[in-house]
């Protein structure tokens, strides 16, 4: 049966998934299902998921391509935090940074973690401000290991 104007995936047991930033659209496509690195961990959606919108933390989404089977790996990008919004087979991913997973430069990201680790900080906001960019930078090096 083939996918109707305006319903949402259900004829092919797809959801919509969207990754944008505040400059670009960086995906835009069908998925049988998404894995999400919410702040409090991982949520897999698939289609007739239940609404929710949730925060975003820093590590990959995961996106099953149409078809799910080997043949079809689907695609990994990292974000780097934001909101996510699941409605109608649809998910919608609002982030600062997205980066296809295979784009990562190892070495560029293991040296981003050794520059923030090297900062130093004082004071309660910027010691937070350190930790929240030392665990991005640290998420963006295992997924450019993981992304090969």
């Amino acid at each position: 049966m083939a996918e109707q104007p305006g319903d949402g995936g259900r004829a092919t047991g797809t959801v919509r998934c969207v990754i944008v930033t505040p400059e670009t659209t960086t995906l835009d496509t069908r998925a049988r299902s998404v894995t999400l690195p919410l702040h409090d961990g991982l949520r897999g959606v698939a289609r007739g998921h239940a609404p929710f919108i949730g925060r975003l933390g820093v590590g990959e989404v995961r996106v099953v391509g149409e078809r799910g089977g080997d043949g079809d790996a689907g695609r990994r990008l990292f974000v780097d935090g934001g909101f996510v919004e699941v409605s109608h087979d649809e998910v919608t991913v609002i982030t600062q940074r997205s980066i296809a997973v295979e784009r990562i430069n190892a070495a560029e990201a293991r040296a981003e973690l050794e520059r923030v680790r090297a900062t130093r900080a004082a004071g309660d906001e910027a010691i937070s401000a350190k930790a929240t960019a030392e665990r991005a930078a640290r998420a963006l090096v295992r997924s450019s290991t993981t992304g090969r």
